[in-house]
């Protein structure tokens, strides 16, 4: 059974907020309500919803406001607001900056409108989160790849003093040499496998635009900070 898309419906007027989530409730969508922009981000903090569909003139946090604090919260979220032409400018304006996704005016006379900028910001977020999930496979791939290499190295440090040590009749200090050689090459192993430990427990942020580039040691630096 597939989860329903979650829309938060933001609206000061009830007639208007009702108007508009039972339309998406018919379409199959879980709909949460919100009278203005601060309930708005408490139902937020409770469960992220998938789309925003808000109101711009509103009491106590208006539809610039909480578009704001959106945002911050999560820049991929999808927002839509509703507009009438007193605020048309601001949309027009957040849409250039890219912080809006879609502007309806108001009064929304055809509901279809609704239905079609819900369905592209779902359909948006859908392939920018299976664009983030690939990069990550691909990062952790490739930091597998540098934790292989960086075992491997010391790996053959070991061996070749292993030969050493076999060899008949080695002078004292080749054997020195080829102990310490060892010793170096397994801290070297313990220290990455301890890393490779450490980056099992990294969790990225909503900031996984960055993943890409993390080594062992940054990894290891980012979890010890929010330890």
């Amino acid at each position: 059974m597939s989860v329903r898309a979650r829309v938060l419906v933001v609206d000061d007027e009830v007639e208007i907020r009702t108007l508009l989530s039972r339309r998406l409730q018919r379409a199959g969508y879980t709909v949460d309500e919100a009278g203005d922009g601060q309930e708005a981000l408490a139902l937020v903090d409770r469960e992220a919803p998938d789309v925003v569909v808000t109101d711009m003139s509103m009491p106590r946090l208006d539809g610039l406001g909480l578009l704001q604090e959106l945002r911050r919260r999560d820049p991929d979220l999808p927002v839509i607001v509703l507009t009438g032409h007193g605020s048309f400018d601001n949309a027009i304006q957040a849409m250039r900056e890219g912080t809006l996704f879609d502007y309806l005016l108001k009064p929304l006379e055809d509901l279809v409108l609704l239905d079609l900028s819900v369905r592209r910001a779902l359909e948006v977020r859908g392939l920018r989160a299976k664009a983030r999930e690939a990069d990550q496979v691909v990062a952790m791939r490739e930091l597998a790849v540098t934790a292989a290499d960086r075992i491997l190295n010391p790996l053959n440090a070991i061996a070749l003093s292993l030969v050493t040590l076999r060899r008949e009749g080695i002078a004292p200090e080749a054997r020195a040499k080829a102990v310490t050689m060892i010793e170096q090459a397994i801290d070297t192993i313990t220290s990455v496998v301890r890393q490779m430990r450490t980056v099992a427990r990294y969790v990225p942020r909503e900031i996984t635009r960055g993943l890409r580039e993390i080594d062992l040691e940054t990894a290891t630096a980012q979890e010890q900070d929010t330890d």
